[in-house]
């Protein structure tokens, strides 16, 4: 009774915060893309898991607040991201993972062709993640995870083309270092064939002192709510929807950028299959529903995401899998 009143405290902080937060931000965010799909944390231990996925963005529309608007500036805008992950269970309740990614090109279009195109390229930031189980109920199908986690800006910033710096949305690096942490609970039904879960992150930034830029990201809020649906023994659907809040970035002299930051309301459908022996496949595409940005911002259209994971290469310390 003790431990499940605590779960339910730590929820209802966490989803207060979204609630009091819905009024605030989102705008591109330079350094490693925001995962998508939730993940639990190793269910035991010495257990090794690859990854390697790719997503692109893409951009195209102005928004007033939640109006589409019209302005000759950029045409569209996007990137092409790969990222490699490393999980390793260290104990029966903990792994940790590392990801490192790299922009294979990460561009703004404009309308004039008197502008020269500005494309980017070079590796983002180093994310260190610990997960780990705070609660399970095997015989009500219930687990909580937690996640606690810190990227390190080692890729490139201040990025400059024919010495002209490229502004902080174009750098393949966030130029900061960036605290995040997360709750992800989820219940199965149905024997297991429908699964429902929900997701709260958060992550700050620190202000970057560099050549070019004095500046700090907003922070930025997460929560998800979806289900998963078995529809057959290796191959199972999701729907989350997703809001996404991000507070205004700061200037020099903590000058508020008021053309940063706002909320998107996002549907991601999802694909997971199963294949061979501890192969896994995952889609996704990312589509926002609503938004209201502060200011005038360029708008995300759609992102989208394929990754494939290699599980169990390692089950106990003296058995290699294959």
């Amino acid at each position: 009774m003790i431990m499940k009143k605590l779960i339910f405290g730590i929820l209802f902080l966490f989803f207060s915060l979204f609630s009091i937060k819905l009024s605030y931000a989102q705008c591109c965010a330079a350094g490693n893309p925001i995962s998508i799909a939730p993940e639990f944390q190793q269910s035991y231990k010495d257990n090794l898991q690859i990854s390697l996925l790719f997503r692109q963005s893409y951009s195209n529309t102005y928004y007033n607040e939640d109006e589409v608007i019209d302005i000759d500036y950029v045409d569209h805008s996007g990137f092409n991201y790969l990222e490699l992950g490393i999980e390793y269970g260290l104990l029966s309740m903990m792994s940790i993972r590392l990801e490192t990614g790299y922009f294979l090109s990460k561009y703004e279009i404009y309308k004039n062709q008197d502008f020269e195109e500005k494309k980017a390229y070079g590796i983002a930031d180093l994310n260190v993640e610990t997960r780990f189980d705070l609660y399970q109920k095997p015989s009500k199908k219930i687990k909580l995870n937690g996640s606690l986690g810190m990227k390190f800006p080692v890729g490139v910033f201040d990025l400059e083309l024919d010495n002209v710096k490229l502004p902080v949305q174009l750098q393949p690096s966030s130029g900061s270092y960036r605290y995040h942490g997360g709750l992800l609970i989820s219940k199965g039904i149905m024997n297991n064939k429908v699964s429902i879960f929900a997701e709260s992150r958060v992550e700050i930034s620190q202000r970057i002192r560099s050549k070019n830029f004095d500046y700090k990201y907003g922070t930025v809020y997460v929560l998800t709510l979806g289900a998963g649906y078995k529809l057959r023994p290796n191959l199972s659907a999701f729907l989350q929807t997703r809001a996404e809040i991000r507070d205004k970035s700061q200037r020099e002299n903590n000058q508020i950028v008021e053309a940063s930051g706002g909320t998107i309301l996002m549907l991601v459908p999802q694909l997971s299959y199963q294949f061979m022996d501890g192969w896994n496949l995952n889609l996704a595409f990312l589509s926002p529903v609503y938004r209201h940005y502060n200011s005038i911002q360029l708008g995300n259209k759609y992102s989208f995401s394929l990754m494939i994971k290699r599980n169990n290469i390692y089950l106990h310390k003296d058995r290699l899998l294959k």
